[in-house]
């Protein structure tokens, strides 16, 4: 059995290598900020030590576009491009390689809660999680914490017996809170949770424990500085309901449905009744039962498809039903392994609700706790049929249904995927970048709109061009500036300008390119390049402004 367990292993950590691995330059299309971001600012460390700003390698963040990263993924970037180069799959590979283990770690969790072949289940379906795999195959922070909060919770379970493993665990999760800013929220709780529940085990050892986590403590200092200031706050300030662009609406209603009260009712009342505290706290309740609900998980995801897949949802239907059996065997037998597994997902959501509903990227460091529920909720049901012709019908049906969604994951991964999910996915920079360089040698510069696309457009010319870091911190070289809302903005790299909309065709000077999205302005000159997306939909146009400027003349002459 197990020499068997460990072929069958081998084989599912194939099958997370294949899904993680295969295309990863290509799919998803495109190359969105983020990752960006994260290249270049690894390519500028490598070769200057200093990220794109001209901070000396920074920590416990750096600024990118105003947002103010952590720098968890930007070092193993730094190891992957030195390594590889600068590239888009030395950008993603680090997420890809951390996704693998995490398939593992889910393996010895698992096994450590329950059992062997539980632990097999559980592994094989993050494996095949569409979920898990397309974060895994972005560079995004997010994923990587799915593998260290499980391998920190692994290690102190070991702990109740073996009580240095207390140190890999908590250094683990101090590790967590430089690498994605959901951990700030998350894991104090969950960490405060799962001591309370395990005191028992932990009570011979709390002396030992309350070293590490005093040491913890000491680690987690330089964090202090950031929390407490714009740059640990960004995201909070330019996302948040209570701070963020939703709050000005949140405010305008309030004051509308007062107003409407104060007509008929005591003003002492109205403003009671209609206020902004109430109404923050109801919308962050009605965001954490929906960012708990089935319908955030198992229906569509959005079209755009921004770290999962468009049109599908982020986990499979059939893992709905095997779901909550688990979660009503967990109960019912008065596992130890709930006191681990409820709150993980009971806690999760607290964080992301504070911006919104079923941001993918928030609330991934869910996984692999439904899996792991999934797979004991499946045994617990075939350990409870009597026939065993039962056992195998279910059995069949299961791995039936596994198979046909496997089949249809393919197909959206390698075929429906790109052609949905190119426009949001900032695929074209590449391509236009790279068709638009033998041109400059005809041109003087480029002018390049964002009115359609608010991406960072800067960071992809930088990425895809080679840019020096030295050139781009000369101020003669490159116009930046932060903006009122804190964020960014880049104005002109050499000779490429970016502007928020196209100008005025009189304001351009003599061979100058123009490039624009499609339907942002209609000349009658025909554009001279035209990028698209795998839809074959247009994303760049790109015009010769003297020829523009040349067909109006001719026609006001007529």
């Amino acid at each position: 059995m197990k020499k068997l367990s460990k072929y069958l292993l081998a084989l599912i950590i194939l099958i997370a290598i294949f899904a993680r691995f295969y295309k990863l330059s290509s799919i998803p299309v495109g190359f969105n900020d983020d990752e960006a971001a994260f290249g270049y600012n690894a390519y500028s460390i490598l070769k200057t030590g200093k990220d794109e700003w001209g901070r000396t390698l920074p920590f416990p963040v750096f600024e990118s576009f105003g947002d103010w990263k952590l720098i968890g993924y930007l070092y193993p970037t730094v190891l992957s491009e030195l390594i590889f180069g600068k590239n888009v799959f030395a950008t993603r590979l680090p997420s890809a390689i951390v996704g693998i283990f995490a398939v593992y770690a889910t393996y010895i969790l698992t096994k450590k809660l329950f059992e062997e072949k539980i632990a097999l289940l559980a592994a094989f379906l993050l494996a095949i999680n569409p979920w898990h795999i397309i974060a895994s195959r972005n560079a995004f922070e997010s994923d990587i914490l799915i593998f260290f909060i499980s391998i920190s919770i692994y290690f102190f379970l070991r702990s109740f017996k073996e009580s240095r493993y207390l140190i890999f665990s908590f250094f683990g999760f101090v590790f967590c809170f430089y690498i994605y800013r959901s951990a700030w929220f998350f894991l104090p709780l969950f960490i405060s949770t799962i001591i309370y529940f395990n005191k028992k085990a932990l009570y011979r050892n709390k002396i030992f424990l309350f070293k590490i986590l005093t040491f913890c403590g000491i680690l987690l200092l330089p964090l202090i500085p950031t929390i407490l200031t714009f740059s640990g706050q960004s995201r909070f300030i330019q996302e948040s309901f209570i701070s963020g662009v939703a709050k000005q609406g949140i405010i305008n209603e309030i004051n509308e449905k007062r107003g409407a009260c104060e007509e008929k009712s005591p003003k002492v009342i109205c403003k009671f009744t209609y206020n902004k505290y109430l109404s923050y706290i109801t919308i962050f309740f009605n965001n954490y039962f929906e960012n708990l609900s089935p319908q955030t998980y198992f229906t569509r995801s959005p079209a755009r498809g921004y770290q999962s897949f468009s049109n599908r949802g982020l986990l499979y239907d059939f893992e709905l039903p095997l779901l909550i059996a688990g979660i009503v065997f967990l109960i019912i037998k008065k596992e130890n392994s709930a006191k681990i597994l409820l709150p993980w997902i009971l806690l999760v959501p607290l964080g992301a609700s504070i911006t919104g509903v079923g941001n993918p990227g928030r609330l991934n460091l869910i996984l692999p706790a439904p899996q792991i529920i999934e797979a004991f909720g499946l045994f617990s049901i075939v350990s409870r049929l009597g026939k065993n012709y039962l056992k195998r019908l279910v059995i069949i049906t299961v791995s039936v249904t596994i198979a046909f969604s496997l089949i249809r994951l393919w197909a959206d991964m390698f075929y429906n995927y790109p052609k949905i999910s190119g426009k949001y996915q900032r695929y074209g920079y590449q391509e236009l970048f790279n068709r638009l360089q033998p041109k400059l040698k005809d041109y003087n510069q480029i002018v390049m709109s964002r009115k359609n696309d608010d991406a960072k457009q800067y960071i992809h010319y930088l990425f895809f061009n080679d840019i020096s870091p030295q050139k781009f911190l000369d101020s003669n070289y490159s116009v930046r500036y932060r903006g009122q809302d804190m964020w960014q903005v880049v104005e002109k790299i050499g000779n490429v300008y970016f502007y928020p909309s196209a100008p005025d065709l009189d304001t351009i000077p003599p061979k100058t390119l123009l490039v624009t999205e499609e339907h942002e302005i209609s000349y009658l000159e025909r554009p001279i390049l035209v990028v698209t997306y795998p839809n074959n939909d247009t994303a760049f146009e790109v015009y010769d402004v003297d020829k523009v400027k040349d067909k109006i003349k001719k026609l006001n002459e007529k």
